[in-house]
């Protein structure tokens, strides 16, 4: 089980942080419940890690403890338990960046993205350049893309209007400057990124109509004005021109999207 539990999004959640902890640090002491609790949990025997690490939190309860049992509850996506957990490692060590990432994809994964994100800024001005400070900013930003899209009655995410095409855009963007080195989200933000390009696309809904209104332009309005010209006549000229405009400006106004518009529709 392994390979498989840490191969998994959730252990990738879970250990991303502890990359900030020297490895010696949690198995200096072989008999620490801590230790033990960080050996079956890199196994993902969870009940086990669990049982261990409510045991390191009655005998030390250093906020260490607190993050790992914490990262239990993360990896059974119990947001509420791990949230609380959190909670009281930053009440034992008020500086405990562990406990701040934790919350923070705690935040990502409720649907308080925009708060995640928010403090994940201001830790990354702090640590430029630092990739897990980066992964956790990448996994807010693109949760704060899924709160900002519209959700269809079969679970597929839309862009519903430019509001959404902007917010995505810039979101997509920042997850590539985010620094994180995590490949699954940088492809996220890539494919979330060349769907809004390719959503400011304008196209044609119907190119037949289009067409038509077309040759509707060329002939009553380009017409007309060449024959006023050879005319010498300006009511023709003018006849023409609003003609031809009309029929242009009715084409174009009903039968060209951009291209989120025709997704947005078919929801």
């Amino acid at each position: 089980m392994g390979n498989d539990w840490q191969a998994s999004r959730e252990w990738v959640d879970i250990s991303t942080k502890w990359r900030l902890v020297p490895t010696g640090l949690r198995s200096s002491r072989p008999d620490d419940p801590f230790a033990q609790g960080w050996q079956r949990m890199e196994t993902g025997d969870l009940e086990q890690a669990q049982l261990l690490f409510e045991e390191a939190c009655r005998v030390r309860g250093d906020g260490n403890d607190y993050v790992a049992l914490g990262d239990v509850h993360v990896a059974h996506r119990d947001w509420a338990a791990a949230e609380s957990q959190f909670q009281r490692a930053l009440v034992v060590a008020p500086l405990s960046i562990l406990a701040v990432l934790g919350l923070a994809l705690v935040r990502a994964a409720t649907g308080h993205a925009d708060t995640a994100v928010a403090e994940l800024d201001v830790l990354a001005r702090t640590r430029k350049g630092d990739p897990v400070i980066g992964y956790y900013l990448a996994v807010a930003l693109l949760a704060r893309t899924v709160e900002v899209r519209t959700e269809t009655g079969d679970g597929r995410l839309l862009i519903g209007d430019v509001k959404q095409l902007e917010q995505c855009e810039d979101l997509a963007q920042r997850v590539a400057l985010s620094g994180t080195d995590d490949a699954e989200l940088l492809s996220a933000a890539r494919s979330l990124l060349a769907e809004t390009r390719s959503g400011r696309e304008w196209i044609w809904t119907a190119p037949r109509n289009a067409a038509f209104l077309g040759g509707v332009a060329a002939l009553f309005g380009v017409v007309p004005i060449i024959l006023g010209g050879l005319l010498d006549s300006w009511p023709l000229v003018l006849a023409g021109l609003v003609i031809g405009a009309a029929a242009i400006f009715y084409a174009v106004y009903t039968y060209r999207r951009q291209r989120w518009q025709l997704r947005a529709l078919s929801r």
